[in-house]
């Protein structure tokens, strides 16, 4: 079932194009990641979709009854109630969803063939029992649990939470919901891990669609199956996940590169051609008909996506530290009464990479405040090592910046007598590209400061960095600029942060921070994880056995009868639907070995000299060949996305015999 069409959709500001002709159906069930660099117009497009932008021309088609959950970036507030409370205010209401039912269930019994009203009934009722009396509070006290609300906060003022806690009830209530499309736009950038791991089980269980929004590779790679690219206002789709999204793309850029290579070739083929035989009279015709062609041959205008010209970078040598490059013995902070964490012991040695792990609140950040010397610890001290020099980036980049300076003053400042080429070459690796160097530091948004405080780092000679959640307001490509100089870093690193893949590649020991202590774990992050038994194997088996519907003692109000023929309704449905599904991929499939047997066909004529004495031979031949290239793709895709709706049935087919065989 469509939920959801963007017909055209094409958002313009003056002298700028932010989407162009944007064309995406949504179906129930399908999970989609949004990827693109930083201001390609994701966060605009999800706005489009939920209906608190225009655009500029399109039309957005939502199916009747359509429910849009939305959790923006940043800026959400909740209402000045208990925690429980609120986060219970984001069920849907239990009377209108039983009326929306029956008005659903008259709509089938008048016809049958309704095929969205058949699978709206399914999906309603599947939620009014999970909704169903008792089950509703459990469920959100579970959702509350997973997203790291401890039983102690739900009597707390909901508007008493911070920023980040706040963006958690956001969440906790869009879950609860349970809309039929969800749209969240960086929602992994407030959670710790343990949070995360158990966010992407929870979605694993999800029933509606899902569009994501984020620059965690991991998190993407466990929740969605397909890409949609946004690159210079055009939106392409791709089937599979993120990594498989980066082959395909690296195999379109190859096939890309291929073909740049034969139109090439084939230019100066016919150039040699025609400088030969110019001034001869006798090959006037084939000359002009050679010209011709040439004209043809226009040169590709497509340029490589945006996310894959990066820069590449080395932080500068700094001299070497002491082996022994910090130590705590029995370190303690407190605030007032409040105990962060105490008697922590600690040795960091030189050149290890060692990641800073925790639930929000255990005190990551005080921790690397102590380290650095901005903050003084309550008992103990902080000893650094022989010749140690530490430069930090804090997760509040105003820590770092100064107000009046502009982008590019602000890394000359820093970088003496480095040529103003490579700082602008640097500075374009994290999104300051043509006149934004010259803005004011006091006039860039928060992503925007911490993109200019990383960018700075990396000019400063020093042997032990602390870095806080650096990768929190970076894209994919900028994130693989910093990983590319951590990993080529000769210095000791310390790491906060929850993105897997960045630590995977980077930290070599784990430091976990829990109940005011500290616990040390050699390897990489997916080794921890696997010793703590965070996996989210076992997050998803544990969602699916708490989503069980609890059969409720008394009479629901849907009688048996009606229920299994509803049942028996959607069965046949599927059934129909199996069929056309499979008719439509053995046709696809025809229609493309047909195709490139053609184009096949037509490359050992073009290959020949023979072909060249008959010129309107050879122009149909070129006019058929161009439009097979062009069809091609087309079909490919076509017959991509029907072969995948094809295997989504035969899924949906397969449970539905297994729930009856049950």
């Amino acid at each position: 079932m469509r939920l959801l069409y963007l017909d055209s959709l094409s958002v313009i500001f003056p002298g700028r194009t932010l989407i162009e002709n944007v064309v995406w159906s949504i179906f129930r069930g399908e999970r989609h990641g949004l990827v693109g660099a930083n201001g390609t117009g994701k966060t605009t497009l999800l706005r489009l979709i939920v209906g608190e932008a225009e655009p500029s021309s399109g039309v957005i088609a939502r199916t009747r009854g359509l429910t849009v959950g939305y959790l923006p970036q940043e800026g959400v507030a909740q209402k000045d109630r208990g925690l429980f409370e609120e986060a219970w205010s984001g069920l849907p209401a239990l009377p209108q969803l039983e009326q929306e039912i029956e008005q659903l269930r008259q709509m089938v019994a008048a016809d049958s063939s309704d095929a969205d009203a058949l699978e709206r009934l399914g999906a309603l009722q599947h939620r009014w029992e999970d909704l169903e009396g008792y089950h509703a509070e459990a469920k959100v006290a579970r959702v509350l649990g997973g997203l790291g609300f401890k039983e102690r906060d739900f009597r707390r003022r909901a508007s008493e939470f911070s920023g980040g806690w706040q963006m958690r009830i956001a969440l906790a209530k869009l879950l609860l919901y349970d809309p039929d499309l969800l749209l969240l736009d960086e929602p992994t950038n407030h959670l710790d891990l343990p949070a995360l791991m158990w966010l992407e089980g929870y979605l694993g269980q999800f029933r509606g669609a899902l569009i994501v929004v984020s620059h965690d590779r991991d998190f993407l790679d466990r929740i969605v199956e397909r890409i949609a690219a946004l690159d210079r206002g055009k939106l392409t789709l791709y089937h599979g996940n993120y990594t498989e999204f980066e082959r395909q793309r690296a195999v379109r850029e190859e096939q890309r590169e291929a073909e740049e290579a034969r139109v090439e070739a084939e230019r100066k083929r016919i150039e040699t051609f025609v400088e030969r035989f110019r001034y001869k009279a006798t090959k006037a015709r084939q000359v002009q008909s050679r010209i011709k062609m040439l004209e043809r041959l226009q040169p590709s205008d497509t340029a490589l996506p945006a996310s894959s010209r990066r820069v590449r970078f080395r932080f500068p040598p700094a001299p070497p530290s002491g082996r022994i490059v910090l130590e705590l013995k029995g370190l303690t902070k407190n605030y007032g009464d409040v105990q962060v964490f105490r008697d922590l012991d600690l040795v960091l040695s030189r050149g290890e990479k060692i990641a800073l792990v925790g639930v929000n609140g255990a005190g990551k950040s005080t921790l690397c405040r102590l380290l650095v010397g901005v903050e003084a610890p309550s008992s103990s001290e902080v000893l650094r090592g022989h010749n140690v020099t530490v430069d930090y980036f804090a997760q509040e980049a105003d820590f770092h910046l100064d107000p009046k300076l502009t982008v590019l003053e602000q890394l000359e400042a820093e970088a003496g007598s480095a040529p103003q080429s490579g700082l602008r070459s640097l500075l374009g690796a994290f999104l300051f590209s043509g006149d934004d160097v010259f803005k004011r530091v006091s006039v860039l948004s928060g992503g925007e400061k911490s993109r200019l405080a990383l960018a700075k780092m990396l000019l400063r000679p020093s042997n032990f960095l602390i870095l806080d959640e650096p990768t929190n307001h970076l894209d994919m490509a900028s994130q693989e600029v910093l990983l590319e100089a951590l990993r080529a870093y000769e210095g000791t690193l310390l790491v906060v942060s929850h993105d897997r893949y960045f630590l995977d590649r980077l930290v070599n020991r784990v430091l976990e921070l829990e109940d005011g202590s500290m616990k040390d774990w050699a390897g990489n992050l997916s080794e921890y994880i696997e010793r703590k038994s965070l996996d989210v194997a076992s997050s998803a088996e544990e969602m699916t056995r708490a989503r069980v519907p609890v059969e409720a003692p008394h009479e629901t109000g849907f009688k048996s009868r009606e229920r299994k023929r509803t049942e028996a309704e959607i069965r046949n449905r599927l059934s129909r639907a199996l069929r056309a599904a499979h008719d439509k991929v053995e046709n696809l499939q025809g229609r493309i070995d047909q195709a490139e047997a053609r184009k096949q066909e037509i490359e050992r004529m073009l290959s020949g000299e023979e072909i060249y004495k008959d010129v309107e031979e050879y122009r149909q031949l070129l006019s058929e060949y161009d439009a097979l290239r062009a069809t091609l793709p087309r079909l490919l895709e076509e017959w991509e996305a029907a072969a995948l709706r094809l295997q989504e049935l035969e899924r949906d087919r397969d449970a539905e015999l297994s729930g009856s065989n049950a």
